[in-house]
């Protein structure tokens, strides 16, 4: 601490530039960490919800997706966690990116009430082709 105070500049205008730099910087990583906050948050929230919804025929669907989703926080903490330990330049992008990608993948995609739908009937016939009946 006391080398870095020693290689500081004496110039005034300098000091400030750096000042200015390092608080850029400092909002930069703020806004990082509450959107990884945010991500977090968002995922614990759908995670319980899921687990409250755990019952009847569809819940070895949410199981899984509560799996995917407990495995994505986990991926997002362990990347957080990391980050703290050694800090470099993460982009809120690759956060929010991640999640969306997950969200994706969960849904169906959604077909538009304008598309053209096609049906057909199938005539099952009159006599069995097995038994004749």
């Amino acid at each position: 601490m006391l080398s870095a105070a020693r290689n500081l500049p004496e110039d005034p205008a300098l000091l400030k530039a750096i000042i200015a730099d390092l608080q850029a910087e400092n909002a930069k990583l703020a806004a990082t960490v509450r959107a990884h906050d945010l991500v977090v948050q968002a995922l614990r929230l759908r995670i319980a919800k899921l687990k409250k919804q755990a019952f009847g025929k569809s819940s070895e669907k949410i199981e899984r997706e509560i799996e995917q989703l407990e495995l994505a926080l986990e991926d997002i903490l362990v990347a957080a966690a990391q980050t703290v330990a050694s800090p470099s330049d993460v982009e809120e992008d690759e956060a929010t990116a991640h999640v969306d990608s997950a969200r994706a993948m969960a849904r169906r995609p959604r077909v538009a009430p304008d598309t053209p739908r096609e049906r057909k009937e199938l005539d099952p016939g009159s006599a069995c082709p097995d038994c004749g009946g």
